[in-house]
């Protein structure tokens, strides 16, 4: 979706809560505009929407231990009828996650397709739903675990879907809409970047 259509949809997911929504109209580089998101807690009580080509937008919430894409953005690939995608490319994972309604092939939770290769003390590999027509099924029986999913073969989803194949463009000028959930979960602790960079205190044990 156009980022204008994204923002919208995305306020419309909290017309009825009691939580108020604080939206804001951003320009600027990467720099500029990533800190907005600041401070990071479990409470993800802000979003980031970047413009990522005429038809994308990407999607941002500064948890602590990531976006926690799917409930927000499988509701609106479901209510807007379009493509939710959930993308991870890090050294211990590699994921892909599609979200659609029923009727554009989603299970009824959504999910259209789901593959990774992660690691959580030793690699696994698993999917679920149909292959896409554009799938080389044949790579998910690599013998390495690791192989069977790489960041090369994510980004052959991507080309196959017309995404695009990085967070936000590399323009000096990027366009953006935060929005806040003023008051959400007081009680959680924030933390700035740094804080979450150094490890601790937030870090689990």
């Amino acid at each position: 979706m156009p980022l204008d259509e994204a923002a919208s949809a995305f306020a419309a997911l909290f017309a009825t809560a009691s939580v108020h929504l604080i939206r804001s109209n951003l320009k600027g580089s990467a720099e500029n505009i990533f800190p907005h998101l600041e401070p990071l807690s479990m409470a993800l009580d802000r979003t980031l929407l970047v413009s990522n080509s005429e038809n994308w937008t990407s999607y941002f919430a500064n948890g602590l231990l990531g976006s926690d894409v799917f409930p927000p953005v499988s509701r609106i690939a479901a209510t807007q009828r379009c493509t939710g995608l959930r993308v991870v490319k890090a050294p211990k994972a590699t994921i892909f996650e599609a979200y659609e309604c029923p009727e554009r092939g989603g299970s009824i939770t959504n999910h259209r397709r789901t593959i990774y290769a992660a690691r959580d003390g030793r690699w696994t590999f698993g999917s679920t739903g149909d292959p896409y027509p554009f799938e080389n099924v044949s790579n998910y029986e690599a013998k390495t675990i690791r192989d069977r999913f790489t960041p090369d073969l994510l980004d052959a989803f991507l080309e196959g879907l017309g995404a695009p194949l990085e967070p936000y463009p590399k323009t000096k000028e990027l366009k953006a809409v935060l929005f806040v959930q003023k008051g959400k979960s007081p009680q959680l602790k924030r933390w700035t970047y740094a804080d979450v960079q150094a490890g601790l205190p937030w870090k689990r044990a």
